[in-house]
This record gives C-alpha cells, sequence and structure tokens, in this order.
C-alpha cells in the first residue's frame, strides 16, 4: 500500500474534513462563512455544507480554496483523500481483507 494509505488506514479516529480546517482558518482571519462563498466564488449554502463535512472538496473547490489561501489545491485534495480513504475502508474492511494481492 502506499504511504497515505497506510497512514490513513491506521488511525484509530476519522481524519479531519477539510472543513474543520477551513472553518478554522475563517476564525482566525475574522471572515464570516458568507464574504468566503463570496470570495470562492460558491454559494453560501456550499460553504457551510464544506464545513459542517456534509459534501467533499472536489477538484474545483480544491482550486478555489488553493487560490483563496495562497496554499495551492494539493493539500485540500489530500486533505479529502484522507478521509475519503478512512470512510471507504471502515465501511468496506471485510472486503478488502478478501482481496488478494498479486504483488
Amino acid at each position: 500500500m502506499h504511504e497515505i494509505e497506510n497512514l490513513t488506514l491506521n488511525r484509530p479516529a476519522r481524519p479531519a474534513h477539510p472543513g474543520e480546517v477551513i472553518a478554522d482558518i475563517l476564525d482566525d482571519l475574522q471572515i464570516n462563512r458568507a464574504d468566503f462563498a463570496q470570495i470562492i466564488g460558491v454559494s453560501t449554502g456550499m460553504v457551510n455544507d464544506i464545513i459542517e463535512g456534509r459534501i467533499p472538496v472536489t477538484a474545483d473547490l480544491a482550486i478555489r480554496l488553493g487560490k483563496a489561501f495562497g496554499n495551492g489545491p494539493r493539500l485540500w485534495l489530500n486533505l479529502q483523500q484522507k478521509v475519503d480513504i478512512w470512510d471507504a475502508f471502515q465501511a468496506n474492511r471485510e472486503k478488502y481483507e478478501e482481496v488478494i494481492s498479486l504483488v
């Protein structure tokens, strides 16, 4: 398995959703959700859904977040990937254990 998978799957608790990180940054910058939604060009509802962890950070959102925060899209996609892998593994652990490794 790849390094990110090992680090993610061995965690006892779900990794932080990118929305939690966004909420912390917005608090630090004292920017409300409605203003941030305007900054990144999406609806306030979408920002709320991301922050509450109801929707994932897509490639489009990662680009917008990366530009707004000056850290690029890769960070946001990596955070989302960790959550997605952990969730999938928790939901399908028994099925994955049945998969035979070819290498």
